[in-house]
């Protein structure tokens, strides 16, 4: 399934399914499933998709019930559309948020894929260990959003990245059991700005919270497909373009530390926890090495096979004193 958070027009953001050129709309499948067997009015209203994530093994058995029953016809949308329902959305008519908008965590890896390392410090030697930071959840934003700077933001730079998205907690995971507690994927665009990179202080130290937290800093969709229809995440191909020109290319086999390792070695930390996002790297092509940074009116896309493609526009806003 490719699970999405939507808006209709001036209605309430609700999780649904992609289904070809359209988005069934969760909670009103299940509804009108749960009438249709005699049931009373369910408990199964998720508000987004961290809610449906935290319904575990039942709340995935709901949604891939009624998409079934809408391929297979014996839930027929157009008909209950005419007594007055809607479970049906043409896809071009909605907007499309981000899958995940206030995930418990996020968490990146640093110098994940062999090209990356190489363009970055200009050595094949590969990290010892796992290198991982935090972004804040008010990073997030969705497709078509605009990655917003500051003026003083001259070196913006864009890293494709396959997002694992935890569905099962979990704390002291072994390998061999780290994919069970996945719930699926995503795109996560890991902007950063890059006047940090080479500014260390007296420690040797990176700032990477003024690096890679700031707002808007973390673009994620379009959606998130279930684990099951990703046979093998470390083969999938990452793409990037700027303004139409591909500047990244590569596929997943190059991370230096698999999925199933990332998770065993952080649950070794922190719990894990559904709506977690654990973002793997990113490979060869970032404005690093190529000095092509972005500025304000650039369009990015970054597509992962398998899971979609992920607009947006970088804005310079001005920088002035606000309140609330």
């Amino acid at each position: 399934m490719k699970l999405a958070m939507f808006k209709p027009g001036r209605e309430k953001a609700r999780p649904g399914i992609l289904w070809k050129e359209k988005i069934l709309d969760l909670n009103a499948a299940c509804l009108t499933l749960e009438k249709k067997g005699g049931g009373r009015k369910p408990e199964v209203l998720w508000e987004d998709l961290i809610d449906f994530l935290r319904g575990g093994e039942r709340a995935r058995r709901k949604a891939r019930m009624a998409l079934d029953s809408v391929e297979k016809g014996s839930l027929d949308p157009d008909r209950l559309a005419k007594r007055g329902g809607k479970l049906l959305f043409d896809l071009a008519k909605v907007r499309l948020l981000a899958p995940l908008s206030r995930p418990p965590k996020i968490l990146c890896l640093a110098r994940n894929y062999v090209s990356h390392v190489q363009e970055v410090t200009g050595s094949a030697t590969r990290p010892p260990d796992t290198l991982l930071f935090m972004k804040p959840t008010t990073a997030v934003i969705g497709p078509d959003d605009a990655i917003v700077v500051p003026p003083f933001c001259q070196k913006l730079d864009h890293e494709v990245e396959l997002a694992v998205v935890i569905g099962r907690l979990g704390r002291f995971i072994p390998e061999s059991a780290a994919l069970d507690h996945v719930a699926g994927y995503t795109i996560l665009n890991d902007v950063s700005d890059r006047e940090f990179t080479g500014q260390r202080d007296s420690h040797r130290l990176i700032n990477w919270f003024f690096m890679k937290g700031q707002d808007t800093f973390a673009p994620l969709g379009p959606c998130l497909v279930s684990k099951d229809e990703i046979s093998d995440p470390h083969k999938l191909r990452l793409r990037l373009w700027v303004n139409g020109e591909l500047r990244q290319d590569s596929e997943g086999e190059e991370m230096i530390f698999k999925i199933p390792q990332i998770l065993s070695r952080v649950s070794r930390f922190v719990t894990l926890q559904p709506g977690d996002i654990v973002s793997t790297g990113t490979p060869v092509g970032t404005s690093f090495s190529t000095k092509q940074y972005l500025k304000g009116g650039d369009v990015v896309e970054c597509e992962i096979e398998g899971i979609g493609r992920l607009r947006n526009v970088v804005r310079v806003e001005e920088a002035f004193y606000r309140k609330g």
